[in-house]
């Protein structure tokens, strides 16, 4: 699928098709079927959620997609509840301290600016509800670690600037 039929299908917006296009990277959503492959799920059943519009979905594609995203199988299938259980991001949350405390250990840096930048950046999208890309919320993290280590006390001006991007 080419990305100009991609953004001519984006017309066809139901509940289910805005839920799994919240799970698709950047890339994904230009190339909308490798979606279908990362979650496993058959071209023709994505082919009918995605440029057919389809507002539902069997229970076992939802389980494998969530199996493949770490989103919650009902808020998939019935858009119950929240994408994503708070146990679920404290413990990704858990996994990204600790792969950074390692790296931050080899290059010499501040874990404690470090984790307030990570903070920073969990806290505004856990209100608001939205993911990033790992890459992108880590060059993210980053650009808040270099700020806040060039003004120790930009944390509450920075948090300010990105409740004002939403």
């Amino acid at each position: 699928m080419t990305a100009q039929s991609t953004k001519n299908n984006m017309a066809v917006d139901t509940p289910l098709k805005k839920r799994l296009s919240q799970l698709m990277t950047d890339e994904e959503k230009e190339q909308p079927f490798s979606f279908a492959t990362r979650a496993g799920i058959s071209s023709s059943t994505f082919h009918g959620i995605w440029t057919k519009g389809s507002t539902s979905i069997h229970r076992s594609t939802a389980k494998k997609i969530a199996d493949a995203t770490g989103v919650d199988v009902d808020w998939l299938h019935k858009g119950i509840g929240e994408p994503y259980s708070v146990a679920e991001q404290q413990v990704s949350t858990e996994k990204e301290r600790e792969q950074i405390k390692e790296t931050a250990d080899a290059a010499n840096i501040d874990m404690a600016i470090m984790i307030e930048a990570l903070t920073i950046v969990d806290s505004y999208l856990a209100e608001h509800n939205k993911r990033m890309d790992s890459d992108k919320k880590a060059e993210l993290v980053v650009s808040i670690y270099d700020l806040l280590c060039k003004s120790p006390e930009a944390g509450s001006t920075i948090t300010a600037m990105l409740k004002l991007a939403v």
